[in-house]
């Protein structure tokens, strides 16, 4: 049986922070599933939604703005 590490170890650390991908690791999982945007100038961000609201204190989509648009 794979043990899949849900956005890292969401619900033991921040989900997709690097903290929890570490966490996830050490709790044994065999693979890390996480989710990928890209910003309106090709900027790889780490997020689940591409809405910024939903986790951070911006506003806008991911792919609708640049990465000096992204704070």
């Amino acid at each position: 049986m794979l043990k899949i590490g849900h956005r890292g170890a969401k619900g033991h650390e921040p989900e997709n922070s690097l903290t929890s991908f570490k966490k996830a690791i050490d709790m044994g999982v065999d693979y890390i599933e996480f989710d990928v945007w890209l910003s309106k100038d090709h900027e790889v961000f780490v997020i689940h939604d591409n809405q910024l609201e939903k986790t951070t204190n911006g506003f806008g989509k991911i792919t609708d703005l640049a990465i000096k648009e992204i704070n």
